[in-house]
C-alpha cells in the first residue's frame, strides 16, 4: 500500500484486488445469502480521475481495510458476533466525485469485529504491523487508538485511557479537538450498543482508485441494506 501523505491517505497503485472489473469481482466472491451495507464516503474526492481519501475511514493501510472511525450509527446495527455472518460493507463516492453517479470505492467482507479498541489492541487476530500502520497518535489519518495501560470493564470506553491523536488528526481539528472521543465511546447506538470496530477479510477486500463500477440508482445519505447478489447483478458498468 502507499504511504500516508500530509494531504491524504493515498490509494494503493497495485494489488490483486484493485480495480477489478465486474466480471472478475463476481468470480472471486460467493454473494449467496450475503448482506451488504452501502453508503457514501464523503471524504473520498476525485482528483483528475483518481480517488484520494482525505479521511481516516475506510482505512486501507498495510493491506487491510478497516472501518473504525466512520459510520458509527451503522456499526451499531448488529451485535459483535453477528457482524461476521457473511456481512459486507460497500463505500461509494458522492455523485460529484463519481462524475454524476455513485462510484464504488471499496467492498469488504467483515472478517473481524471488535467491541473496543482495547480488545482490538490486545488481540492476536490483527497483526502488529497493521496496528502500527493505522495508529491515530502517529498519523493524521489513523483509525486505531492505543490504550495507555491495562483496562477493565467500562474503562475500555473512556477516551482518557487512550493515547490522543496526533496534532491535526482529521478527528481532532482545532474547531472540534475532542471529536475523536466518539470513536472510543459512541453513546447513541441502536439498543444502547457501542459501535463495532470492523476489519475486512483480506481475501475478500476490494478497492477501486478510479470510477469503474456504479450503484444502480442514486444513493442517499445514511446507508442502504441490500442483498449482495442482487446488488452485483444490478451494477452499472
Amino acid at each position: 500500500m502507499s504511504c500516508i501523505s500530509d494531504f491524504s491517505q493515498p490509494f494503493p497503485q497495485t494489488g490483486q484486488n484493485l480495480n477489478l472489473s465486474l466480471g472478475a469481482l463476481c468470480l472471486k466472491i460467493d454473494a449467496t445469502k450475503a448482506i451488504v451495507y452501502s453508503y457514501i464516503v464523503d471524504t473520498v474526492k476525485n482528483h483528475e480521475g483518481d480517488f484520494v481519501q482525505k479521511g481516516s475511514a475506510p482505512n486501507f493501510q498495510d493491506d487491510v481495510i478497516s472501518l473504525c472511525t466512520c459510520k458509527h450509527w451503522m456499526r451499531t446495527f448488529r451485535t459483535i458476533d453477528k457482524w461476521c455472518d457473511n456481512i459486507w460493507v460497500a463505500g461509494f463516492t458522492g455523485k460529484k466525485e463519481g462524475k454524476g453517479r455513485n462510484a464504488l470505492i471499496y467492498l469488504m467482507k467483515v472478517g473481524i469485529a471488535f467491541k473496543s479498541y482495547y480488545e482490538l489492541w490486545y488481540s492476536d487476530k490483527l497483526p502488529d504491523t497493521v496496528k502500527q500502520a493505522k495508529l491515530a497518535h502517529r498519523n493524521k489519518f489513523g483509525d486505531i487508538f492505543q490504550p495507555k495501560s491495562k483496562l477493565i470493564d467500562k474503562e475500555v470506553f473512556n477516551p482518557q485511557n487512550y493515547h490522543p491523536p496526533i496534532q491535526n488528526h482529521v478527528h481532532a481539528n482545532p474547531k472540534n479537538p475532542n471529536n475523536w472521543h466518539k470513536d472510543i465511546n459512541y453513546e447513541k447506538g441502536v439498543s444502547g450498543r457501542k459501535a463495532a470496530l470492523l476489519i475486512g477479510d483480506t481475501q475478500y477486500s476490494f478497492l477501486w482508485n478510479k470510477p469503474m463500477l456504479f450503484y444502480p440508482s442514486q444513493l442517499s445519505r445514511g446507508q442502504k441494506k441490500d442483498n449482495l447478489q442482487d446488488l452485483l447483478a444490478s451494477f452499472q458498468k
